[in-house]
């Protein structure tokens, strides 16, 4: 084989390997920005404890695991999930900022409160606080 022929398929031989990097490193790095995008997703130190189920299909005492952000409501997209007639679709989101708990209601039909006080926009919620979610009553408990 002549000298240049080989030069010219190592060449290819590089640029097709160049490629095939150029090619994974562009999957694996779209899987990264994906997983980002979709949100915390990291467990918060705290659950919620069903006081009240009403329609939920929880028994009273029964903990739920809360995420750094946590939407709440009757949607199955939500991270807890209440399946009650009187709490909406996307009814409120809990969210843990490293130091404490937000509630903030989403604009639900039936309201939130925290300890008997409704909430209009955003709150802070304590461990000990009795949040009510349409006729739902929950308590934030530390993990």
């Amino acid at each position: 084989m002549p000298v240049d022929l080989i030069l010219l398929l190592g060449r290819i031989a590089l640029l097709a390997a160049l490629y095939v990097f150029l090619v994974v490193l562009a999957i694996l790095l779209r899987r990264e920005l994906a997983s980002r995008a979709s949100g915390p997703s990291e467990r918060a130190p705290a659950d919620l404890l069903i006081m009240e189920p009403e329609e939920t299909g929880y028994d009273v005492g029964e903990r739920i695991p809360l995420l750094a952000v946590s939407p709440i409501g009757r949607s199955d997209d939500n991270a807890v999930v209440l399946e009650d007639t009187f709490i909406s679709g996307q009814h409120a989101i809990l969210r843990w900022n490293g130091r404490g708990w937000v509630l903030e209601d989403l604009g639900s039909t039936n309201g939130t409160q925290i300890n008997g006080r409704r909430v209009k926009k955003t709150a802070a919620v304590r461990p000990g606080d009795i949040i009510q979610l349409g006729r739902v009553k929950v308590k934030l408990v530390p993990a």
